[in-house]
């Protein structure tokens, strides 16, 4: 069993993943958590002090609530933003 994480991109997201073998196989973290908590206040997140980023899946990012251990989840991207990042790509070619 590795302890080393998998890297790996998706729309532009750098994210670490457990390898094979590991109890939290398949979960991936993003490499910079920051990136995270600033598109979650974006999206409304209050007090992100009281949070904490878990993992990510789906499209969405989670985060754990220090106090209440409670979850929420914001999506990574709305429909505008992934198509600004796809014309971005496309015009860079």
């Amino acid at each position: 069993m590795s302890s080393d994480f998998i890297h790996t991109e998706e729309n532009g997201i750098k994210y670490l993943v457990h390898p094979k073998g590991s109890i939290f196989e398949g979960i991936k973290i993003r490499e910079n958590p920051d990136d995270a908590f600033k598109n979650a206040i974006k999206r409304g997140m209050k007090n992100p002090d009281d949070w904490m980023y878990m993992y990510s899946e789906k499209n969405k990012d989670y985060f754990k609530n220090y106090y209440t251990r409670a979850y929420i989840s914001y999506p990574q991207v709305d429909l505008k933003e992934r198509i600004k990042r796809l014309n971005k790509i496309r015009d860079a070619r």
